[in-house]
C-alpha cells in the first residue's frame, strides 16, 4: 500500500480514522496529510495521543500552524506526487489512442481534445468528491491501462479509453456518490455542447471530432455496469441516468446530422 502523500510503500499502512486514506508513519496524523475532516479531528484530539504529545513538544508551533492552515481550507484541491504520475500515465495512454486514430501522425489540436476530455472528466470527479470532504485521487488500473494501450495498436479495431479511475474514501452517501459519478459525464456533455456550438459558428472539422469524442466518452461511462459511472448513477437515480444518457446520445446524433457525417467517428 502506498502513502497518499509521499507515495512511500508500506506493508501495513496507517488508515486515517477520519478520511480513511492510507499513509506512512510520517503522514498518518490528520494535520500531516491535510485531512479533509480536520474539523472532526480537532473536536476529539484525545483519540490521537501521539498528536497531543507532539503539539506539547518541540514541534507544537509548526503543527499548530498546519492545523490553522487546514482549517481555513475545508476543501483542499491538492495532488500527491503519486497521483500526478498516474495522471501523466493516463494522459499519455489517451494521447496514444488518439494518435492511432490518425495513423500516428501528430495532430496537436486533436491530441488536446482527447487529453482534455479525459483529464477534465477525472478532475471533475476528484474536485466534487473533495468538495464533499472525501479523499479522492486518480489511480491507473493495470488491466484497464493495458487494454487502453492495446487499443492504441494500429490493427486494433475498437478504441478503449479508460486507463484508470478516481478512487474515493470517506463517508459519502449514495446520493452524493451518484452526483460525484454524474459530474464526469456532465463535464463531457458540457464540453461537447460547447464544441457543437463552435462547429455551427465555424464549420471546423476539429470541433466535429471534439463534439463526437466527448459525447462518446459520456455514453461509454454511463454504461450501468463494470463499476463505471453509469452503474453508480443508475443505483442512485434511474431518471437522472436516463436523462444523462439521452443528452449524450442526442449530442452524438446532432453533430452527425449537422456535419453530414452520420454516425461515423471521423
Amino acid at each position: 500500500m502506498e502513502c497518499g502523500i509521499c507515495g512511500r510503500k508500506e506493508e501495513l499502512a496507517f488508515v486515517c480514522r477520519y478520511c480513511k486514506g492510507h499513509f506512512c508513519p510520517e503522514h498518518r496524523l490528520p494535520p500531516n496529510h491535510n485531512c479533509l475532516f480536520i474539523n472532526d479531528f480537532m473536536r476529539q484530539p484525545e483519540k490521537d495521543r501521539d498528536f497531543v504529545a507532539y503539539v506539547s513538544g518541540t514541534g507544537g508551533a509548526d503543527m499548530g500552524e498546519r492545523v490553522a492552515n487546514v482549517m481555513k481550507n475545508n476543501v483542499i484541491l491538492r495532488f500527491s506526487k503519486t497521483e500526478i504520475v498516474h495522471l501523466a500515465i493516463g494522459m499519455a495512454l489517451v494521447a496514444a489512442v488518439g494518435m492511432s486514430i490518425f495513423g500516428f501522425r501528430f495532430q496537436a489540436g486533436y491530441m488536446t481534445i482527447f487529453v482534455s476530455a479525459f483529464l477534465l472528466h477525472e478532475l471533475a470527479h476528484k474536485f466534487l468528491a473533495q468538495f464533499y470532504k472525501a479523499w479522492a485521487e486518480f489511480r491507473v488500473i493495470f488491466f484497464s491501462a493495458l487494454f487502453t494501450a492495446v487499443s492504441a495498436l494500429p490493427f486494433f479495431p475498437f478504441k478503449f479509453i479508460a486507463p484508470g479511475a478516481v478512487f474515493i474514501s470517506g463517508s459519502i452517501s449514495e446520493r452524493r456518490n451518484g452526483k460525484i459519478s454524474l459530474v464526469g459525464p456532465l463535464t463531457n456533455i458540457a464540453l461537447g455542447t460547447g464544441m457543437l456550438i463552435a462547429f455551427i459558428l465555424t464549420d471546423s472539422q476539429l470541433m466535429v471530432v471534439g463534439t463526437r469524442f466527448n459525447a462518446w466518452i459520456a455514453i461509454f461511462n454511463l454504461i450501468p455496469f463494470m463499476g463505471l459511472d453509469g452503474q453508480k448513477i443508475f443505483s442512485w437515480n434511474k431518471i437522472v441516468w436516463v436523462l444523462a444518457l439521452a443528452a449524450s446520445a442526442l449530442l452524438y446524433i446532432a453533430i452527425g446530422v449537422l456535419s453530414g457525417r452520420g454516425l461515423g467517428f471521423l
